[in-house]
């Protein structure tokens, strides 16, 4: 008697979702700076100056104290004729992240509104980084002086080695002027001194800033 084949159905497992985890979100800490201070730095007023000449100064220094404004309001507030005449000053500002815009489009127009806002701790950063840079540089200009003095010209200020200094009897190639001997530790001293200085506007400016 022939055996009777069973047949058995297996069901498929389903493949099982994993869930996916999503990316806990980072809260963002608000950044706080003393703007008043800041922009009593002679170097963050020249720098915005630089970026924007003194109609920019203006602008930025108003967006700071009177928070996002919309555009033609601003250009009102400042007295710019119309809208168009603030842009340029704005988009110079924007350029280097000092100033930030939201756009809005109300009740389906075609035309967006702009709101502008300004970013004083990006400018807190392009000054920190301003300081660094230059107490870098001098470092480096420190570890050139220490191997030797040399001579500097009274009149254009050029630099010669001892050896040079001697070959062109102690004038200047340039023009004539007489060879200073300038001995390398004063140097150094006055290059230290440089970098505690910009050491100490460095640490005061970073702490313009609170999280």
């Amino acid at each position: 008697m022939a055996a009777k084949k069973v047949k058995r159905k297996i069901k498929a497992k389903k493949p099982s979702k994993a869930k996916s985890k999503k990316p806990a979100r980072v809260r963002e800490k608000k950044v706080i700076v003393d703007t008043k201070k800041l922009l009593q730095l002679e170097e963050a007023r020249k720098y915005v100056i630089d970026v924007a000449a003194e109609k920019g100064l203006e602008i930025f220094q108003f967006l700071i104290s009177s928070g996002e404004m919309e555009e033609n309001l601003l250009a009102k507030k400042l007295k710019f004729e119309k809208a168009n005449a603030i842009r340029k000053f704005l988009y110079r500002l924007y350029n280097k992240n000092l100033v930030s815009y939201r756009k809005v489009r109300k009740n389906n127009k075609a035309w967006y509104t702009y709101f502008w806002s300004a970013n004083p701790e990006r400018l807190v950063f392009i000054i920190s980084e301003m300081y660094e840079d230059e107490i870098k540089q001098t470092n480096k200009s420190m570890e050139l002086n220490k191997a030797e003095d040399f001579y500097v010209c009274d009149i254009c200020n050029r630099r010669y080695e001892v050896n040079e200094a001697l070959q062109n009897d102690f004038r200047c190639k340039n023009d004539g002027g007489v060879l200073t001997h300038i001995e390398s530790e004063k140097v150094l001293e006055d290059k230290q001194s440089r970098i505690d200085f910009l050491k100490g506007k460095l640490d005061r400016v970073k702490k313009l800033v609170k999280q």
